[in-house]
C-alpha cells in the first residue's frame, strides 16, 4: 500500500487522558500549539490538538491480564498511572464549506465548580482556529461523533453563547435520545452537565439528527453507525481515503487486544463488534485511520499482525 507523506506544522509535545476530578483540575498542560495539515481528496484537512489529558490503566484496560498489561505498557513506555492522550479536532475545508468534526473540551476564563470540585477548562481549539484565520462564524457544519465532554465542550462559551453560530449540527438521533432519557441517569453527573450546557440548547437551532447507517452528510463524507462506546457514536469515511474512528479505540493497545475493555464504553460487546467492523473496513479499503485520542496527529494504519492487528503510526 502506497503511503503519502504529510506536511507537519507545530506538532508540539505529548502529555495526557478521562475527566478525573481533582481540585483544581487543569485540562490543558502547557502552551504549545499543535496544527497538522494535509489533503484528503477534495478536502484541505487541518488537525488541532485542543488539549492533552492523562488517563489511568485501571480505567483503560479494566479486564486485561496483569502480566500482559505490564508487558504492553512497557513496550509503549507508559506508566499505569499516566497514559497520555490528546483531544484532536478536525477541520475539513472545501471551497466555502468549513466542516468541523468534534469541538474539544472548551475554554472558560472562569473555572467550573461542580459538586464541590473545580474544573478549569483550557481547551485551545478556538485559538488554534484563529491561527489559521478561521473565525467561529466561518464554520458551516459541525459533526459531533458522540456526547462525551471532550467532544462537545467547545460548542458554547462559558457565558452560554453558541460558538459556531452559523453552523448546522450533525449527530445521531439515538445518541440524542439516550442522553435525554432515563437510560442515561446512571452516567456521571459531569457528563450530564456538559450535555445540558452544550447539546440540549441545539434543539432550537439548525440540527440534523441522523437515523440511518451509511448516510452521506456531504459529498465525500459518509457517517457510519458505530455503537458501543456510546449508543449513538458515529464514525466517518472521508473521500474513501480516511476512516475517522472517534473513540472506538482509546489507545493502540485496544487494536492489539480487541477484548480489552475500557470503563468509558457503555456496551462492551457492541464496542468489540464496532472495533472489528472498523478495522476490517479500513484494511479492506486501504484507508488511513484517524483516532481522536492517539498520539497527535492521530493518523496511521491498522495492519494485520499474527492473529490480530497492530497500529502503525503514520503522521
Amino acid at each position: 500500500m502506497k503511503r503519502r507523506k504529510f506536511i507537519q506544522k507545530n506538532t508540539g509535545f505529548l502529555a495526557s487522558l478521562p475527566l478525573i476530578p481533582v481540585n483544581p483540575l487543569i485540562l490543558f498542560n502547557g502552551m504549545e500549539e499543535a496544527i497538522f495539515k494535509y489533503t484528503i481528496g477534495r478536502f484541505e484537512c487541518t488537525l488541532f490538538k485542543d488539549l492533552m489529558f492523562t488517563y489511568q490503566a485501571k480505567d483503560y484496560f479494566i479486564n486485561a491480564n496483569q502480566k500482559e498489561l505490564d508487558d504492553a505498557l512497557n513496550r509503549y513506555n507508559l506508566s499505569p498511572e499516566s497514559i497520555p492522550s490528546p483531544y484532536i479536532a478536525m477541520l475539513l475545508q472545501d471551497g466555502n464549506r468549513n466542516i468541523l468534526i468534534d469541538s474539544g473540551i472548551g475554554f472558560s476564563e472562569n473555572p467550573i465548580v461542580f459538586k464541590g470540585k473545580t474544573f478549569v477548562l483550557k481547551g485551545r481549539l478556538r485559538q488554534l482556529l484563529a491561527k489559521e484565520n478561521i473565525h467561529p462564524g466561518d464554520i458551516t457544519d459541525v459533526i459531533i461523533t458522540h456526547f462525551h465532554p471532550d467532544h462537545i465542550g467547545g460548542l458554547y462559551t462559558g457565558e452560554g453563547s453558541l460558538v459556531f453560530s452559523n453552523a448546522q449540527f450533525h449527530m445521531r438521533q439515538n445518541e440524542w435520545d439516550f442522553w435525554h432519557s432515563p437510560k442515561a441517569d446512571s452516567q456521571p453527573p459531569l457528563f450530564h452537565y456538559f450535555i445540558k450546557k452544550n447539546i440540549t440548547p441545539l434543539k432550537n437551532g439548525s440540527l440534523n439528527l441522523i437515523t440511518k447507517d451509511n448516510v452521506q452528510l456531504y459529498e465525500g463524507i459518509t457517517a457510519l453507525e458505530t455503537p458501543g462506546h456510546t449508543p449513538g457514536q458515529l464514525a466517518l469515511v472521508i473521500e474513501g481515503k480516511l476512516l475517522y474512528i472517534s473513540d472506538a479505540f482509546l489507545h493502540p493497545l485496544h487494536m492489539e487486544h480487541l477484548d480489552w475493555r475500557t470503563s468509558y464504553d457503555l456496551d462492551h460487546e457492541k464496542s468489540r463488534k464496532t472495533r472489528v467492523k472498523l478495522l476490517e473496513l479500513a484494511h479492506t479499503e486501504g484507508m488511513r485511520i484517524h483516532a481522536f485520542h492517539f498520539d497527535f496527529p492521530g493518523l496511521g494504519f491498522a495492519e494485520k499482525y499474527k492473529q490480530g492487528w497492530k497500529w502503525v503510526f503514520d503522521g
